[in-house]
């Protein structure tokens, strides 16, 4: 999943949203060395993309993607789930979008002050520049991934997968995601009740 999901799962099961962003960027084992907070999230994050990566729905989004765009169907996915997520924001949120991030980003800021390192400079941009509310055009999505694919080995222009897809993919997906998206909540409500009740401590990944 990437930055819009993992916040809001952040906030539905009352976990750090700092430590569900930082689990894309810190790897290795647990805990970390940071506050406690930052490593259940650190861990919840590493719960949902294992979750996520292994779902019949994800497959088959990343199946509709042909050679070369295929080998980074979970990056595009990964960012279509965000697009509709925020297509779909009242769904699964009672506060508005604008809000929601007002307050993430917010809390992001305030976290990077008291990191020993500070955020990962990618979350401070984010935050500052509220890159999150592109997602909800399919332009600012493009462009969105045509920076990801910019900063690849061999540079890609990953905006253009979005044009392979046909209308009839693209509402299967979409489809696909509403179908997924609760059960992630579930899950990661469930993930996160299993963790505390094992005396605070964060088990290996």
């Amino acid at each position: 999943m990437n930055f819009l999901a993992h916040l809001h799962l952040a906030a539905h099961t009352g976990s750090s949203l700092t430590g569900n962003l930082l689990g894309d960027f810190i790897k290795g084992p647990l805990p970390t060395g940071l506050a406690a907070p930052f490593d259940e999230g650190i861990w919840l994050h590493r719960k949902i993309d294992a979750f996520t990566d292994g779902h019949p729905e994800h497959k088959a989004a990343v199946a509709c993607f042909e050679a070369p765009w295929r080998r980074f169907g979970g990056i595009v996915v990964d960012m279509l789930y965000d697009h509709w997520l925020s297509q779909h924001w009242a769904a699964f949120s009672a506060d508005t979008l604008p809000r929601f991030l007002a307050q993430s980003y917010g809390q992001l800021l305030a976290d990077h002050r008291v990191l020993p390192e500070g955020l990962p400079l990618p979350l401070k941009r984010m935050a500052e520049q509220n890159w999150i509310a592109s997602y909800q055009r399919k332009e600012g999505l493009a462009q969105a991934l045509n920076g990801i694919g910019r900063r690849l080995r061999r540079p890609m222009p990953l905006g253009d997968a979005l044009l392979t897809l046909t209308e009839g993919q693209w509402q299967g997906c979409e489809a696909g995601f509403l179908r997924f998206y609760p059960q992630l909540m579930s899950h990661s409500v469930q993930q996160l009740a299993l963790i505390r009740a094992d005396s605070g401590l964060v088990p290996p990944p």
